[in-house]
């Protein structure tokens, strides 16, 4: 199931970020890229957004990634992944630059947040996952 998971971080560039901060918890849609070798995502964000505050409040995230539009043109299964990690503020200015360039590769429509002063790169550690294949399979998958 592994290999299921990866390929799904690989093929998709979009997901819903959950953080939660004094019990109140904010869901993003968010475009990312995925980096299969440090088991990391990375997603822009504005300093000062409530899911910037509410990572530096609690580190602790969740993703859903799915397969929804495969499914409408071929009639797949549904498979859902639930990514658990850590999430960290990129802090290095070189590093943060070159993953806003690699963010703006893949999604040219980041192009105007990139070019924000107050652009940050968020960094999700992944630590679990949860892939769901159809209605009753599910399999944990621990990193």
């Amino acid at each position: 199931m592994m290999i299921n998971a990866r390929k799904m971080l690989r093929e998709n560039n979009l997901c819903v970020l959950a953080t939660c901060n004094d019990n109140l918890p904010n869901s993003s849609l968010m475009q990312y890229i995925y980096d299969d070798i440090g088991i990391n995502i990375f997603m822009l964000t504005l300093s000062g957004s409530v899911k910037y505050n509410n990572i530096i409040a609690n580190p602790q995230v969740s993703l859903l990634i799915d397969n929804r539009s495969d499914v409408k043109q071929v009639g797949l299964p549904i498979m859902a992944l639930t990514v658990y990690g850590k999430a960290t503020i990129v802090s290095d200015s070189q590093k943060q630059q070159a993953l806003i360039d690699q963010l703006v590769d893949k999604n040219s429509n980041l192009t105007i947040l990139a070019r924000d002063g107050h652009c940050s790169v968020i960094q999700i550690k992944i630590e679990r996952m949860l892939l769901l294949d159809g209605v009753n399979d599910k399999t944990t998958i621990e990193i």
